[in-house]
């Protein structure tokens, strides 16, 4: 009996040493198709990305030439768009990186390249989320016009920025510093590199993405509803509510066009990986959630036209002729429908 049990004893350290490596090949060869690069994919980004960098800094430097040195009175408007320019600067910040690290490999080192995607990530979910109290603010401003007054100022829409700033910054010093962050390839700073899920990504797409979008879908839609029941006095003001419209209804598809296909391939990325799929499904849709990360990035840009349609007084400071009596009138009765 005693040699049939160190046979078999032998027989299962042999097959215990032949799994191991086979598990271990099998990691290898998957990490190594994660990091490939998809040169079409790549190219694309490196062409994209360029312009949006330039138009970026082009128009955030007008909307911070205005924002600190053209306008003296500090509103709720002022307070959001000014939060909305800084998170698009923590973006501008790391465009040049991504850029670079599209067509190159260069090891920018472990901390550097977390301190990059915190930056980054500041445009993304700050942005976000300042887009939500826009939204938030205009459907008091209209939803409750006498009472609007209680519920807003440019101090509350402060505390409300850095209370949005002070959980992000605390969730980043969580995730990557107590929480034992994940390690990073720092050549492929931008990229996932391995086929693990991480439930921070399920997270922040839920609590980053989607519970901020359904609060300005539904401030959006009670806008658009309170909005089209008021009676119209005239003519001018039946102009002034469609105008309203047009613009919570633009600023809502800029929202979700810049971030629902970022938030959709997170979650798409998260559920292959968690029921580990084929490591090249899991490229497949790494892939698409990296164009998406780069879609996501012109929200940079496309913020401007948040600067066109909310605050009217942007434009009035960045105008070189004063504007005539008739004008003004007009102004001012759009801005009291707004």
């Amino acid at each position: 009996m005693e040699p049939r049990n160190r046979s078999v004893t032998q027989f299962m350290a042999v097959t215990s040493s032949m799994v191991i490596p086979a598990t271990t090949e099998n990691d290898t060869n998957c990490v190594n198709i994660m990091k490939e690069r998809n040169n079409t994919l790549e190219l694309f980004l490196f062409i994209f990305l360029i312009p949006v960098l330039v138009f970026g800094v082009i128009f955030n430097s007008l909307a911070i030439w205005v924002f600190c040195f053209k306008m003296k009175k500090w509103t709720e408007t002022r307070v959001y768009m000014m939060n909305l320019l800084l998170s698009d600067c923590c973006l501008l910040f790391t465009l040049p990186f991504r850029i670079y690290l599209t067509r190159h490999s260069i090891n920018l080192g472990q901390k550097f390249c977390t301190a990059l995607l915190s930056f980054y990530f500041m445009n993304t979910y700050i942005g976000i989320a300042t887009v939500t109290l826009i939204s938030v603010d205009r459907y008091v401003a209209i939803k409750f016009p006498l009472r609007a007054r209680s519920f807003r100022s440019a101090k509350k829409a402060a505390i409300a920025c850095a209370i949005v700033w002070l959980l992000f910054i605390a969730t980043r010093i969580y995730l990557d510093i107590l929480a034992a962050p994940p390690v990073r390839n720092s050549s492929l700073c931008f990229r996932k590199a391995n086929n693990k899920p991480l439930k921070r990504t399920l997270y922040f797409a839920i609590l980053g993405f989607c519970v901020p979008m359904l609060i300005l879908v539904y401030c959006t839609t009670q806008i658009i509803l309170t909005l089209k029941r008021k009676e119209k006095i005239n003519a001018q003001e039946e102009k002034d509510i469609q105008k309203t419209i047009n613009i919570v209804t633009t600023n809502m598809a800029i929202f979700l066009f810049c971030f629902m296909p970022l938030a959709f391939g997170n979650i798409v990325r998260f559920i292959v990986e968690s029921m580990e799929m084929k490591c090249s499904v899991v490229k497949t849709v790494s892939d698409f959630a990296l164009f998406a990360q780069g879609l996501s990035d012109l929200n940079c840009c496309l913020d401007s036209v948040c600067y066109y349609f909310v605050a009217k007084e942007f434009w009035e400071k960045v105008s070189l002729f004063p504007k005539s009596k008739k004008h003004l009138m007009q102004d001012q009765t759009q801005e009291s429908s707004i």
